[in-house]
């Protein structure tokens, strides 16, 4: 916390001094002094959209919708793809109040492959080392089609044997 942060910020700045108008930036000696500022009015007015539907529909109903999305996933991911030559398994805590709005599900060997497949059709997904691809279907426009669909898409990548053809290099973000 001692190091000044490289971009620094208003938000960074220790509270005491933070309306001084000071030429000299004094961050704020813990995680707030790494605070850029503030957020850019295009990228706010998205959040206020998101936040309208939540609070429509509610935050419990939101939650509720994800927990049906996510149970959905993990019915599919059993019935579907863990047999061979499929092989996954979901690594995600199945019980309610143990996880968020992802399913993890893991392959070995080549889970990094078949994620840059699914990539290739359009369905964004992320990769953690050594073999897990996460799914997050999202509960605000997510619907029981597509987790149905991302499923689809992974039996057609590893019956085709595309994903073969992808590199195991893994780039920057995955």
């Amino acid at each position: 916390f001692d190091t000044v942060p490289g971009l620094a910020g208003w938000f960074g700045c220790d509270k005491d001094k933070q309306f001084d108008l000071s030429l000299e930036f004094e961050h704020a000696r813990s995680a707030g002094g790494w605070q850029v500022s503030s957020p850019g009015i295009l990228g706010a007015a998205a959040v206020e959209g998101a936040l309208s539907v939540i609070m429509e529909h509610g935050i419990v109903a939101v939650r509720e919708r994800s927990l049906r999305l996510t149970s959905y996933l993990f019915y599919l991911v059993d019935e579907l793809l863990s047999e061979e030559p499929y092989s996954f398994r979901v690594v995600t805590p199945r019980e309610d109040d143990r996880r968020g709005g992802h399913v993890a599900i893991s392959r070995p060997g080549d889970a990094l492959k078949i994620k840059e497949s699914l990539v290739r059709r359009g369905v964004v997904t992320d990769f953690r080392p050594p073999d897990v691809i996460r799914i997050a279907p999202s509960p605000l426009y997510s619907t029981f089609h597509d987790v149905r669909a991302v499923v689809g898409h992974i039996r057609e990548i590893i019956d085709s044997g595309e994903y073969l053809e992808i590199s195991d290099k893994r780039g920057p973000i995955s």
